[in-house]
C-alpha cells in the first residue's frame, strides 16, 4: 500500500489551494453604454444619458449592468431603449451622476455595474 510522507502532504497542500484558488476566481465585467442615431444626433450627444441635463465639459462614460448589457440587450440605446444599429455612440453621464461612486452604477437601474 501506498503512503505519503509527512514533508510530502505539507508541500502539496499549498500547491493544490493555489490551484482551487485559481479556478474559483470572479471576473467582475461592465457593458460600455451605447446611444441610438436619434440620441446621439446634434446637440443631444452633449446631455446626460441618465438625468439629460447638460454635461459640459464633463463626459464620464456611461455603464450598463449585466442585466442590461448582456447579449442583444447591450445593443439597445441607454436613453431611449431603441436599437442602435450602427450608430455605436458611446453614452456618457454628466458630473451629478456620475459622481463618486455613483459613476461605477448602471444608467437605467442604478444597480452597481463593476
Amino acid at each position: 500500500m501506498f503512503s505519503k510522507s509527512r514533508r510530502r502532504f505539507l508541500v502539496e497542500i499549498p500547491l493544490l489551494a493555489g490551484v482551487l484558488l485559481a479556478a474559483r476566481s470572479a471576473h467582475a465585467t461592465h457593458y460600455p453604454a451605447k446611444l441610438c442615431g436619434d440620441c446621439s444626433f446634434g446637440s443631444k450627444k452633449d446631455n446626460c444619458t441618465k438625468c439629460g441635463k447638460w454635461m459640459g465639459s464633463t463626459r464620464i462614460p456611461a455603464r450598463l449592468c449585466s442585466d442590461h448589457g448582456f447579449g442583444s440587450k447591450g445593443d439597445n440605446c441607454a436613453r431611449c431603449g431603441k436599437w442602435v444599429g450602427s450608430s455605436k455612440a458611446q453614452a456618457f453621464v454628466c458630473g451629478d451622476c456620475g459622481f463618486g461612486s455613483k459613476k461605477d452604477n448602471c444608467v437605467i437601474c442604478s444597480k452597481w455595474a463593476p
